[in-house]
């Protein structure tokens, strides 16, 4: 199934729409001195845990997870500009990438982990005061990237694919958005400070894993 991603340009907290759209890439920073294919969440979350310079990125697992194993090859993704005017539009169309001179932590790079993309409209944007509210609702959320399968859609529609329209979508509950949704919350609850919830979150997780 085709799913759809929000990924903002701002990769280790610099904006790189620019290199995004000359490079046709998008990516997530966490410089951690190395890839992260194939491994276990258990070794993704020590190796945030323990970057160089003592950084701790473990909270950044979830856009990291995103990133590296959930999108695949032909997903969409929005990446709304910083600017709040600008709204691009891409295909992914690569496996997981690792640039390892981008894996610096340093202002203006520090983003090593990235995909390949095809950016629709010849790299122009959609203005974003033309998309629909509901859409609109979603690009609110100020994390760094989350499924938008939900709103499939409607950029099915923007972009004039009648046969993504068409196969994709169906009136319902999308289940997968609230299972990741879910996933997210306990990740995060995992590393609350507040020991009842991180407990709590743990024991779900272990009741999970004997089903």
């Amino acid at each position: 199934m085709t799913k759809l991603w929000l990924l903002r340009p701002m990769p280790h907290g610099t904006n790189q729409m620019q290199y995004f759209l000359d490079n046709n890439r998008i990516a997530v920073g966490y410089p951690v001195g190395g890839s992260l294919e194939n491994l276990s969440n258990d070794e993704l979350r020590e190796r945030l845990r323990n970057a160089p310079k003592n950084q701790n990125w473990e909270s950044g697992i979830g856009n990291v997870e995103r990133l590296v194993r959930f999108m695949n090859s032909g997903d969409l993704v929005v990446v709304p500009d910083e600017n709040a005017r600008d709204v691009y539009l891409a295909e992914i169309n690569s496996n997981y990438i690792y640039e390892s001179h981008l894996d610096v932590d340093q202002d203006g790079i520090g983003f090593p982990h990235q995909r390949g993309v095809k950016w629709f409209f010849d790299k122009q944007p959609v203005l974003r005061n033309e998309l629909p509210e509901a859409l609109l609702k979603s690009l609110r959320f100020p994390g760094a990237t989350a499924d938008l399968t939900k709103h499939l859609p409607l950029i099915a529609e923007i972009i004039g694919d009648t046969d993504l329209i068409d196969s994709e979508q169906l009136p319902g509950p999308n289940v997968e958005h609230l299972i990741d949704k879910a996933i997210q919350v306990l990740e995060e609850a995992l590393t609350s400070q507040n020991v009842t919830v991180s407990l709590r979150a743990a024991e779900i997780i272990l009741q999970h894993s004997k089903l």
